[in-house]
């Protein structure tokens, strides 16, 4: 009997309730490695990560400008100060109106300090296969497993897109769900920044899909 993915099928973390506020499309980001660079000293010894909110104007071309430091955490580590730099640099919003307020939250990585590799993690997701993409991706196995988890990591490149992928996960093991979703990496795209205000170029992410598979005449009820 034909199986087909189900309606209730999640990519990503789709699945989760919406965010409370829109998030700001960025156009131009700092990469995971500007982000290092501008680490405050004390905190980078340490080895502690860190959190800052800023507000900031938006100039010409949603170039960040003008920036407030609103708060930061933990106090007395420069994170504020590093997270302006950071933005007046860096970041560039997409089709916001000069002199628009943006509120921006920017998280440093304690991997950053310890000279690590970063993962992201809550990626802006924006770009992803179809459901087409994903049945045509379902091996079409008479019998097969209904409920199947496969969790891809990749590296990050500029634009958002994703390279270097392997399968971290894949459950049930060897029914060819790992190697299916691996070839579809190519459709998936970050924004520039992390829901938490990571910068997501030049570090990894993890792509977790899910499938749900039903008899088509099940998924048609």
């Amino acid at each position: 009997m034909s199986r087909t993915i189900a309606s209730a099928v999640c990519l990503i973390a789709l699945c989760a309730a919406a965010p409370a506020a829109a998030q700001t499309v960025w156009s131009a980001a700092p990469t995971a490695a500007e982000m290092a660079a501008v680490y405050p000293a004390k905190a980078k010894a340490d080895g502690v990560g860190g959190a800052a909110e800023l507000m900031c104007t938006a100039g010409r071309g949603g170039a960040m400008m003008a920036c407030d430091i609103l708060g930061e955490t933990p106090r007395g580590y420069g994170f504020g100060s590093a997270a302006r730099k950071l933005a007046q640099q860096s970041l560039k919003a997409s089709g916001v109106a000069k002199d628009t307020e943006v509120r921006i939250p920017v998280t440093f990585s304690p991997d950053l300090a310890k000279g690590g590799v970063v993962t992201v993690k809550t990626p802006q997701w924006t770009a992803l296969p179809s459901v087409t993409d994903m049945q045509a991706a379902v091996p079409h196995k008479e019998g097969g497993p209904n409920n199947i988890r496969v969790t891809l990591v990749c590296d990050v490149q500029a634009g958002g897109s994703l390279s270097g992928c392997a399968v971290d996960r894949e459950e049930p093991a060897g029914q060819g769900f790992g190697p299916a979703v691996l070839a579809l990496a190519p459709k998936f795209q970050v924004g520039l920044m992390s829901a938490e205000g990571m910068p997501t170029v030049g570090a990894k992410v993890r792509v977790p899909v899910r499938f749900d598979l039903k008899p088509v005449q099940q998924a048609a009820k």
